[in-house]
């Protein structure tokens, strides 16, 4: 759960912070040019929107790399658990009689 909520704040203050800055970037460079102001606003959206697709698509690549890694431990784990293979008992190796007509 730490990890996650961690990420998470990062990634919430990211966000607001790159919001900031482009308001602050729409303000000095454009001033009071609602047209430009609005293009600007759109390309500069519709590229967040591509990064958070990517970081999505990134953060599933990485859960699948540690899920992967963690279940290969646990593989591990679990054969040095196990008890050594015994070989056959000394009692099943004598050869049992049969029986004539069986």
């Amino acid at each position: 759960m730490g990890r996650v909520f961690d990420f998470a704040k990062r990634r919430i203050a990211g966000y607001i912070v790159f919001w900031i800055l482009v308001l602050l970037v729409l303000g000095l460079f454009y001033g009071n040019d609602r047209p430009a102001q609005a293009g600007a606003l759109f390309v500069l959206g519709f590229a967040f929107i591509g990064s958070l697709l990517f970081t999505r698509r990134l953060k599933r690549k990485q859960r699948a790399r540690r899920e992967a890694r963690e279940a290969a431990q646990r593989m591990q784990q679990a054969q040095a658990i196990q008890p050594p293979q015994r070989g056959p008992s000394p009692h099943s190796t004598q050869p049992t009689k049969q029986l004539p007509g069986r």
